[in-house]
């Protein structure tokens, strides 16, 4: 088992939606490593400081001594912090040897602070053709509205546009509805063709109740990804900030374009994708990028598919990304402004963290670089460069 696939299986722990197997292989990967101790048992569940260190020097120890791949030297740091906080903060695993060999027990104690901003959830309000909003956390599952012939609806963490016997008005089938998600939420909506969108914090789709014609046409602001129905009749496209359209069949491709950000980036999965600019039209194929910067145009170069997606699989994946770049992606998603002391131009950082955690153990994870500090007052972070 790799670093990565023990991080994932720890998380899942820590949910309660581990199997039996799964824990298993969590204890095995721990005795493998040197994790399984005596004196582990012994420490006060107070005493985290010296629990981290502990971890930390184990953990790092089993490292040095391990084979591992050059390309992946560089990342080991950062997984290794990962896997210390996941110890030390999120949750604390005293891990206490059974003499009579009957396995071993874990016991978790949870040290949550009181006033601890928790991460972004399920949340979005829906203003409907007719100026009606829905604030959709508060709404129950059940239809919402219809309109023409379709009906929509809520059902569970997401929307659904199904056909229904409406007033039959063709008119009422091609008025625009958005869902807008704020910082601190995520929401995903299948759309009337069955096309399923997943939505990002700070971002907002606009779409029909029911699509007509010779296309399908939806806007979008942020960062969403896109499974789009197969309709070779009618091409999806997508407005993009009123900069660019994305073209396609059937497909699944990111887009981000966040109006804070400089450029416009679609990273294809599967299928293919144009994108239209200023009369040109670019096309993209499975595993790559275009970034539409404004003033250079389009170009396209090879994605990191992990990195990219990473926002939907609940995770943040930094590849020496800049900090104040690193902090945009945070203040979305914990809905926490952010304030910078000192140079931050040559601050880049590595690692792999869960978007499921509280910002505090986010950020205790990024200072173990010893690049910056954070001072955090109610929902306002202040980064200050070493």
């Amino acid at each position: 088992m790799t670093e990565d696939q023990y991080l994932s299986l720890c998380e899942k722990y820590l949910r309660g939606e581990h199997t039996p197997e799964e824990e298993i292989l969590i204890k095995k990967y721990q005795f493998d490593n040197g994790l399984l101790d005596e004196h582990l048992a012994n420490i006060d569940i107070a005493d985290q400081e010296r629990l981290r260190a502990l971890l930390h020097h184990k953990l790092q120890a089993s490292l040095n001594i391990r084979e591992t791949p050059v390309v992946r030297m560089r990342r080991w740091p950062y997984a290794a912090a990962a896997a210390v906080l996941l110890f030390a903060t999120a949750g604390i695993y005293i891990i206490k040897s059974n003499k009579k060999g009957q396995g071993n027990q874990v016991a978790i104690t949870s040290n949550i602070a009181k006033n601890e901003i928790r991460p972004g959830s399920d949340k979005a309000v829906l203003t409907l053709a007719n100026g009606n909003t829905i604030t959709l956390g508060d709404a129950q599952n059940g239809v919402l509205s219809k309109q023409g012939n379709a009906a929509i609806s809520k059902s569970g963490n997401g929307i659904v546009i199904s056909k229904s016997n409406g007033n039959k008005k063709p008119e009422a089938d091609n008025a625009m509805n958005t869902i807008a998600i704020p910082r601190g939420g995520k929401y995903n909506i299948t759309l009337a063709d069955g096309t399923k969108v997943w939505l990002n914090s700070a971002s907002a789709l606009s779409f029909p109740a029911a699509f007509t014609g010779t296309e399908r046409k939806v806007t979008l602001t942020g960062e969403a990804y896109f499974e789009v129905a197969k309709n070779k009749a009618m091409p999806f496209k997508i407005d993009v900030n009123g900069k660019e359209v994305v073209e396609v069949l059937g497909t699944h491709f990111n887009i981000s374009a966040y109006t804070d950000e400089q450029s416009i980036s679609t990273t294809l999965l599967e299928g293919s994708v144009k994108i239209n600019y200023r009369n040109r039209s670019t096309l993209i194929k499975p595993g790559q990028m275009a970034v539409n910067d404004s003033g250079e145009g389009v170009t396209v170069k090879q994605a990191n598919i992990e990195e990219v997606m990473a926002w939907k699989n609940d995770s943040f994946i930094f590849n020496n990304d800049n900090i104040i770049a690193i902090m945009k992606k945070i203040s979305r998603w914990y809905d926490v402004d952010v304030v910078f002391k000192g140079d931050m131009t040559n601050i880049n950082l590595y690692g792999n963290f869960s978007r499921s955690k509280g910002l505090a153990s986010l950020l205790k994870n990024i200072e173990l670089v010893n690049k910056v500090r954070f001072v955090t007052e109610e929902r306002r972070v202040t980064v200050i460069a070493k």
